[in-house]
């Protein structure tokens, strides 16, 4: 699934729940997620579950952010789907 196709758009998705670092995502494939704006995490009841995850899909950030003006790498998430007014249903 390529996340870029529904950018600027109200998309719904389907996968996995969990937690990262920088919040909570639902994994819609092995390399692609989705951060949810406005959770911090999902209950230890809801991690790994399959849920329906509704909402206007935005990209945030880049991979200049993870870059210094020496070109430097350093830590962090660059760039990010995220999913604006969330909505989601436990489907599992």
């Amino acid at each position: 699934m390529d996340l870029a196709d529904y950018v600027d758009d109200t998309a719904t998705l389907f996968g996995i729940a969990e937690n990262a670092a920088a919040g909570a995502v639902l994994r819609c494939g092995a390399a692609s997620h989705v951060y949810i704006d406005g959770l911090s995490k999902w209950d230890d009841s809801e991690q790994y579950a399959a849920f329906e995850l509704t909402g206007n899909l935005v990209e945030e950030g880049g991979d200049a952010d993870l870059q210094t003006d020496e070109d430097t790498v350093i830590h962090g998430i660059g760039r990010r789907y995220v999913m604006k007014n969330a909505t989601w249903e436990w489907i599992s």
